[in-house]
Order: C-alpha cells, then sequence, then structure tokens
C-alpha cells in the first residue's frame, strides 16, 4: 500500500495503537511482522510467498556460513545465497528483456525463434529485499557481521521491516538487525518529534513537489510530437524535481516513520542538487545504494587501485546500477552516461591537479555556483533515457529539442501545475539551500512551539498547492 493513500492511514492507526499496546511483551515481534507482511501483501498476496521464500533460504545460509569450520563450505553457502538471490531477481525482473533483446539479436542474423517472453508479475521492491539479503550473507562470509541471527522471526522481521520494504532504504543487517533484537526502548518526544518532521518534509516532497510535476512530465513523454524544443527541456527540469521529490520524499518518510517508532535507519539523501560534480552527486543521491554497489561490487573488483582499474569498474558498477534501476536499454544508457561522466571527472580533475592557476576567495565560490549548475543542467539531461520508455522516446525527444522551437505555445494544459511546482520547488530550494549552510543544527536547537509552527506552515502551503492524485512512487517499480 502507498504512504499517500487513505489505507495506509488506517494501516498505521491500527499499528500505531497494537505498538503502544505490544511494546513490553513477547507478542512484539510476531506483531511488527505481521503487519509488515500484511502491509506487503496489500499489492499482491503472492508477494508474501517470494518475500518468505528469499527470507528462509537466507536465514539458512547464514547459519550455515557462520557455523561451517572450514573456507570452502562457507564459500558454498555463500554461492547458494547469491545464486538463489539473483536467480529470482533474474527471473522475475529480468528474464523478459533478455529474452526479447535475444530475440531481436537473432532476428538481425536471419534466426527466427519465437517469442519466448513469459506472463510475469514483477514483485514490488524486490531489487530493494534482495540487496539487502544478500549483504547479510556477504557481512556473514567477510567478518563485518560476527554472530548470525538464529531467530527466523526476528531475521524475517529485519528483512520485512515494512517502512523501507518496497523501495528502501537498503539497511544493512549490522544497523537494523541489532535494533529488531532488542525490546522498543523509552523514545524521547524530542525523537519522536524530528521523525514526524522528516514525515512532513516527505509528504510535501512527494505531494507537493512531485506529484505536480508528474502531471507536466507525463503528458511530454505520452505524446511528445505534441510539444516542442522549450515545453521538453521544461519536461526535463520537472523530472528532475519529480523524482528528486519523489524518491527523497519517500526515503524521509520511510526513516521518519521509523524515527517515531525508535528505529534508526540510515539517510538516503543528501541535497543532492546541491553536488559540485558526478562522484559528489552520487555521494549525495540514494546513499544507501551507492554505497551498497561500492562495498559489494566496486571495491572486491579492485576499486580504484590503479587508474586502468578505476575505469574499468566505474563502467562495470554504472551499468549494473543502471541495469539495477529496471530492465530496459534505457536505464543500461542512463548508467553508460553517469560513468562516463564520472570518467571525464577524473579527467578533469587531474588536469586541475597540475595547473599553475589557483583560485580562493570570492572566485572559488563563484566557480563552485557554476559547477553545481553545471551539474545539475548534465544529471537533468540525463534523466531522459531514465524516464523514457523506450530509445525511441529518447531519439524522438531529442531531436525535437535539436530543432530549436523555443517558442511559447498557446493554451498550455499544464500551466497551473506548473505555477504549483514553481511554489513548491523554490521552497524546496530554500530548504535545502539553508541545510546545505548549515542552517538544520539551528534549526534542531529551536523549541518545539516555532518548530510546530513550521510543519503546521508546510502543511498548509501543501493543502493549498498540493496534489492529491495518488501518483505512485516511482521507484516502486524496480
Amino acid at each position: 500500500m502507498s504512504f499517500t493513500s487513505l489505507n495506509f492511514l488506517l494501516f498505521i492507526t491500527v499499528f500505531s495503537a497494537g505498538f503502544m499496546a505490544l511494546a513490553r511483551t513477547r507478542a512484539f515481534t510476531p506483531f511488527l511482522l505481521a503487519a509488515s507482511y500484511i502491509f506487503y501483501g496489500y499489492w499482491d498476496y503472492r508477494f508474501c510467498g517470494l518475500l518468505a521464500l528469499s527470507t528462509f533460504i537466507d536465514f539458512y545460509c547464514g547459519l550455515k556460513i557462520a557455523d561451517s569450520p572450514d573456507r570452502q563450505t562457507k564459500k558454498l553457502y555463500l554461492f547458494i545465497s547469491l545464486g538463489a538471490n539473483l536467480g529470482m531477481l533474474f527471473f522475475f525482473k529480468y528474464y523478459n528483456f533478455f529474452a526479447d533483446s535475444a530475440e531481436i539479436a537473432l532476428a538481425s542474423l536471419g534466426v527466427e525463434i519465437g517469442r519466448r517472453t513469459l506472463d510475469i508479475l514483477l514483485p514490488v521492491g524486490i531489487s530493494f529485499y534482495t540487496f539487502q539479503n544478500l549483504s547479510y550473507g556477504i557481512d556473514l562470509y567477510t567478518g563485518e557481521v560476527k554472530q548470525p541471527e538464529r531467530s527466523l522471526m526476528r531475521y524475517a522481521t529485519f528483512v520485512a521491516f515494512f517502512p523501507q520494504l518496497v523501495a528502501g532504504p537498503i539497511v544493512r543487517a549490522r544497523d537494523l538487525l541489532p535494533q529488531i533484537q532488542q525490546r522498543p526502548r523509552d523514545i524521547p518526544f524530542a525523537e519522536r518529534f524530528a521523525g514526524l518532521e522528516k514525515v512532513i518534509w516527505g509528504y510535501f516532497l512527494k505531494i507537493g513537489l512531485a506529484d505536480n510535476a508528474a502531471v507536466v512530465v507525463d503528458a511530454r513523454f505520452h505524446q511528445p510530437e505534441f510539444f516542442n524544443a522549450l515545453q521538453h527541456v521544461i519536461g526535463l527540469f520537472c523530472f528532475s524535481l519529480q523524482i528528486y521529490g519523489d524518491f527523497a520524499g519517500y526515503s524521509l518518510i520511510a526513516i521518519g516513520l521509523a524515527q517515531i517508532f525508535g528505529y534508526t535507519m540510515c539517510e538516503n539523501f543528501a541535497r543532492p542538487y546541491f553536488a559540485s560534480g558526478m562522484r559528489d552527486f552520487w555521494r549525495r543521491w540514494h546513499i544507501s545504494l551507492s554505497t551498497w554497489f561500492r562495498d559489494y561490487v566496486y571495491v572486491p573488483m579492485g576499486g580504484s587501485r590503479t587508474r586502468w582499474l578505476r575505469i574499468r569498474n566505474v563502467v562495470i558498477t554504472m551499468l549494473i546500477s543502471g541495469l539495477w534501476h529496471g530492465a530496459n536499454w534505457t536505464f543500461v544508457l542512463w548508467g553508460a552516461l553517469h560513468g562516463g561522466l564520472m570518467l571525464v571527472e577524473d579527467g578533469a580533475r587531474r588536469l586541475a591537479a597540475v595547473s599553475p592557476v589557483r583560485f580562493s576567495g570570492p572566485m572559488l565560490a563563484a566557480g563552485r555556483l557554476v559547477m553545481i549548475g553545471l551539474v545539475f543542467i548534465v544529471v537533468t539531461l540525463t534523466w531522459l533515457p531514465f524516464r523514457a520508455d523506450n530509445l525511441q522516446t529518447v531519439w524522438t525527444i531529442l531531436g525535437i529539442i535539436g530543432q530549436g522551437d523555443f517558442g511559447l505555445q498557446q493554451g498550455n494544459q499544464q500551466a497551473s501545475s506548473l505555477l504549483r511546482v514553481a511554489v513548491t520547488g523554490l521552497i524546496v530550494l530554500m530548504v535545502d539551500a539553508l541545510v546545505e549552510r548549515g542552517a538544520g543544527r539551528r534549526y534542531a536547537g529551536t523549541n518545539v512551539v516555532a518548530r510546530s509552527m513550521a510543519c503546521s506552515a508546510l502543511i498548509l502551503v501543501m493543502l493549498l498547492f498540493g496534489s492529491f492524485a495518488n501518483h505512485a512512487f516511482i521507484y516502486f517499480q524496480f
């Protein structure tokens, strides 16, 4: 069920009552597990069976990895865990993609094999909980997690923990499992209130910014030929705002809900559109995923030990990252673009390191602002293949932009939504800019009355300018 639905409001109300009633009893962990499966099963009860199977395999393999006396046996069970998780992910998410690609490739060579695709329903959030399970087995094998979880119920609760189950953050076992193992603690009011603030800001990003931008974006990508170059450029900038508000909004709601109930999860976004480089962007965007790829793909392949290793590993990691987001060549292209841009940035840094020119003071600050603007524009352009349904749409929109028709069109049906995007976008820009300059710490030190008034004002703006069409979160499809 979506965080923005009335069903979720009913769910979280009932869950809160149960949490308060059972927090100090042995029944709490079964209650949290059941609530998480109800939350997940709302989309389709069949998804719960796959989640349970994946959970059981990794729980069993985790015990064997920890208890086996020799390295070879540990490696065997690690491979069983990797094979089971990646096999399920491949079948449900990528089978049709590779079958279609193979059919097209063979047809181009004159070999007809007929249709080989299957009618497969993609389980919501499978990419997220698969990576969470994978990290548990790998960390046990490498010693990052010292002891396995010996309670199947607690491990299942860790995997299915409902706030972050379907769209992250991707939480490591070493961070969340110890919190699941303990009974809920007394949560200070200040901590609960801070969690509530995250939830409110997350809803503002989603309902105020992302869902208004979605109206503008969807029209342009559904019928791109009806819009000129200016309209498509506006659409791309709106998608930049949409995907940030949508995904950062979900992450903040998830993190805030967990904090209200006494659980701490990692930060997933750190004002990514204030990044001054592509490497900096990936330190700020979807942090739990970028660090996962760093720790489990990039570093094991050799990291940056040599220049050529870095080139190879950046390309491979970003291509896998692109494919992780979706079974479509558009995502592969998106990953390739980001990998290429990071390598170009590396080359520019090496040239700058040997340059005799050095800047300081106002020139340095101006240069940083220019870089922030440039990175935002480049990232916005690379969102085109990410949003497009297929490569043909990418070429169509690029062709229209290339024609250079930047005239204003009459009768813009999205004028109201554009105004709402402008208002909410300016608020988000202002808040992120203040936090980037350190105002967040000063705000956290103000009294609760002032903070309550700020939250109330935010809710009022959201009610006045928000879109309540209940658009699905973008990352549910991954």
